[in-house]
């Protein structure tokens, strides 16, 4: 109970200071993705377990809605066996709450070893799929206690959207009253 009325503070904290609602703009720092890369992704690849992959999914739609990339999402335990058809023009969005899953990490070097450029979302600071990272949003969540996070995917979902704005408007593809509006 105390995790679910947590959720409002951490979508904030989770927004805070990466949007302009007056203009419709997204910022994203700790990127070493440049805008150009953000145009030229072909496709998007969503890796996540558990909770998160529900999350993921959800950031599917935001995504390819709002931005016109076809995403993919994929178990992180199943990613890097089934050969995965990824290169310099595909992004990997890693969605996590700890950071230090052993799948989420080892699909992520199994992406970057095919020359993919690699996106944390993230809810720990410092954790290892964000250090090996091109690029992080962290969430902010706060600690996590229940197994069946709360807070967590909330936050999540606020940073997809956010990403999903991002790169709709980075790309063209979404009118800056339409970003307004749904940030």
């Amino acid at each position: 109970v105390k995790e679910i009325y947590e959720q409002p503070r951490a979508v904030r904290d989770t927004v805070l200071g990466r949007v302009s609602t007056e203009t419709g703009e997204v910022f994203l720092d700790e990127m070493d993705i440049t805008e150009e890369e953000f145009r030229s992704f072909r496709d998007i690849k969503i890796i996540a377990t558990g909770t998160s992959r529900h999350a993921g999914l959800a950031g599917k739609v935001m995504i390819e809605r709002l931005a016109r990339v076809p995403v993919e999402v994929d178990y992180a335990s199943e990613f890097r066996y089934r050969d995965p058809l990824v290169d310099a023009r595909t992004l990997a969005v890693l969605l996590t709450q700890s950071g230090e899953t052993a799948d989420t990490i080892a699909a992520q070097r199994e992406a970057q070893a095919k020359g993919s450029k690699t996106l944390a979302i993230c809810n720990v600071l410092g954790s290892m799929v964000p250090r090996e990272a091109n690029g992080t949003i962290y969430t902010h969540a706060g600690p996590e206690i229940g197994v069946g996070s709360t807070k967590t995917f909330t936050a999540q979902l606020a940073a997809l959207l956010l990403f999903a704005v991002y790169l709709g408007r980075v790309r063209g593809v979404l009118p800056p009253a339409e970003a307004k509006n749904l940030l």
